[in-house]
């Protein structure tokens, strides 16, 4: 058996803003010609998806997460994601924050908000 932890810090210099949370709304999402999703991380902070998909049903491999480097951009493997989807941000306390992603339109931004929650 196998285990693998990743452990992350956090210099001074990179501290999140007033409220603790970090603003994933920052991290560009553009849905490409042949269905990929380029996630652009405009951010000092290392970015991590847990989550890719809709209804609940996860695109992403098996228990597989996507890691987008500071400053850098990453795509997902599969093709043919539909125009409007959620995404799950892996957080500081190891949750997941759910945002809507909505792309009218191919190799442009998609619109994010945040998704609500059912109470």
């Amino acid at each position: 058996m196998q285990h693998a932890l990743k452990l992350f810090w956090r210099p001074k210099a990179i501290e999140l803003e007033d409220d603790g949370v970090m603003t994933y709304e920052k991290v560009e999402i553009i849905r490409r010609n042949d269905g990929s999703i380029r996630f652009n991380n405009k951010m000092p902070y290392h970015v991590t998806l847990g989550y890719i998909g809709t209804n609940g049903v996860t695109m992403l491999p098996q228990t597989q997460s996507l890691m987008v480097l500071p400053f850098s951009h990453a795509d997902t493997q599969f093709k043919n994601v539909p125009s409007t989807f959620q995404v799950g941000y892996i957080n500081d306390f190891g949750g997941l924050s759910f945002y809507e992603i909505n792309c009218p339109t191919v190799n442009n931004s998609c619109n994010v908000s945040v998704a609500k929650r059912d109470k």
